[in-house]
């Protein structure tokens, strides 16, 4: 009877292993995703991205979506985490001038060990102007430090979490809430100035757009697909401009955020919307001047004559500054998650979600470099002086330089 049992689990086990090697078989044939991220091309590098220094900055960007923008100023670059961490650092050597902490995270009881949630609390990013560093974070605080040391100036609690970097001029400092108003705010003292409200939407995307500040003006798009120019003085609106009608039969379908920074050359501002288009508005009045298929949540980049968007669907598209036509397009990224285009010299930097740095030709969008950070990374890059910083999700900070290969 014993021996009997041990057959049958035998038997037992014999089945159990021949339907993993069916499952392991059936695995491997699997036919690849529509969803799945584009495997990586092959092509013969024109250049090399190599690493000046690398600095591991706190811990990281947490489990939520949250994108943190360093800035530079002068000789300083400012990062942090998301936990409240904020440092200045050489930009030429990566060494640390100052560290400060801009508060905690919220406490949970040890007791409580079924809330597993991220209590990081700093987003958007670092925005620098009059001697300041500006900080938010999602609990609606904008906290402004002195560039020198890292000393709190003062703080301002808004009416929303803060998710995009502020912007600033020598007396006034500009930032968006995740309710759809804009704050204008003294940079000496935080004091308000004069709030811009526009239509707070059920459904939108976690993301707000930097304002650009130009001519006394703030531009900017919210989440309601409106782009909008507004008086720095007063706040009064010069002009205010949908985008895109907001189409579909469900709140998803009808998200047409402007979550990416206008881009302002001249006397034109371009935008983009999510699920919507890219279009060119004559900065004085809003008027379109042309209209390009290519929907999208990111920052614009510009050179060359061209205008680069990464689109809803990772694709990278490049069109001309004056008609919208399309120059190129480069779908080798789709599904691959890509961060903001940068632009510099004549190159055109994106991250993706693997860690890799993809270097396209502002030119044609061919392929040229590929770098693997040590995490995955989807906060904008920063340039100065040639040399680019990405930071990971996970905290680390590279330095890089991009350089021929003979």
């Amino acid at each position: 009877m014993i021996r009997l049992n041990r057959l049958l689990c035998f038997l037992v086990l014999l089945t159990f292993v021949g339907g993993c090697s069916i499952l392991r078989g059936n695995r491997a044939d699997k036919v690849p995703d529509p969803g799945d991220p584009a495997p990586l091309l092959d092509f013969t590098p024109e250049i090399k991205v190599e690493r000046v220094w690398s600095k591991t900055i706190g811990k990281g960007l947490g489990r939520k979506y949250v994108e943190i923008t360093p800035a530079i100023l002068a000789d300083r670059i400012f990062v942090g985490d998301a936990y409240g961490l904020v440092i200045a650092l050489d930009r030429f050597t990566g060494d640390v001038v100052w560290r400060t902490s801009v508060g905690k995270p919220d406490r949970r009881s040890w007791l409580d060990v079924s809330n597993r949630s991220d209590p990081s609390f700093v987003s958007g990013g670092f925005g620098v102007g009059a001697g300041k560093v500006f900080v938010g974070t999602v609990r609606g605080e904008l906290i402004a430090l002195d560039v020198s040391d890292g000393s709190e100036i003062w703080r301002e609690t808004l009416s929303s979490e803060i998710l995009a970097p502020a912007t600033a001029t020598s007396d006034v400092v500009v930032v968006q809430t995740a309710d759809g108003k804009m704050y204008a705010l003294e940079s000496g003292s935080g004091e308000t100035r004069w709030v811009f409200h526009t239509q707070d939407v059920r459904v939108s995307l976690r993301g707000t757009a930097s304002p650009v500040l130009s001519d006394g003006h703030a531009y900017a798009g919210f989440r309601d697909g409106i782009l909008a120019a507004v008086d720095l003085e007063s706040g009064f609106p010069i002009w205010e401009q949908r985008l895109t009608v907001p189409e579909g039969t469900s709140e998803l379908e009808r998200i047409n955020d402007i979550d990416g920074r206008p881009l302002v050359l001249g006397q034109v501002v371009f935008a983009a919307t999510h699920q919507g288009t890219m279009q060119a508005r004559r900065k004085s009045d809003g008027f379109m001047l042309w209209e390009a298929d290519a929907p999208s949540f990111h920052a614009l980049a510009e050179g060359l004559d061209l205008v680069f968007v990464v689109t809803d669907d990772d694709e990278v598209v490049a069109a001309q500054q004056e008609s919208g036509n399309e120059a190129w397009k480069q779908e080798a990224f789709q599904n691959r998650v890509l961060t903001d285009p940068l632009a510099f010299h004549n190159y055109l930097v994106v991250g993706d979600d693997d860690g890799y740095l993809h270097v396209i030709a502002q030119s044609d969008g061919r392929l040229m470099g590929r770098y693997k950070m040590r995490a995955s990374i989807r906060s904008p890059m920063v340039e100065e002086d040639g040399v680019f910083y990405a930071l990971s999700n996970k905290g680390h900070l590279e330095a890089l330089r991009i350089s021929r290969i003979e």
